[in-house]
């Protein structure tokens, strides 16, 4: 994983061309579409927001916080950030949401 993210990263500190994903336990994914937020809540680190957010298809709180950016050459996304730290994104994104 990329140095570019801090332990404090908050919504505006992403760089262009990355995007921030939530993956719920039970393999749904979203993707924020962060600047219709508040100001406030783009200032507050997403360890801090993670608590808030609850996914729209089981109901869970807490999802795994996820960005994405390409390196180089190619259309390869690569993880540049997993919050928290550890979590196995990889083992979440097979994970089929359930019908």
């Amino acid at each position: 994983m990329a140095a570019n993210y801090a332990d404090d990263t908050t919504i505006d500190d992403l760089l262009s061309g990355d995007r921030l994903s939530c993956l719920c336990q039970c393999g749904n994914q979203t993707w924020l579409a962060w600047r219709n937020y508040p100001q406030r809540v783009q200032f507050t680190p997403l360890r801090d927001l993670r608590s808030k957010m609850v996914c729209k298809r089981c109901g869970a709180r807490s999802p795994t916080l996820v960005i994405e950016g390409m390196r180089g050459v190619g259309s390869t996304l690569f993880v540049e950030w997993v919050y928290p730290p550890g979590a196995d994104v990889y083992a979440l994104k097979r994970k089929s949401p359930p019908a």
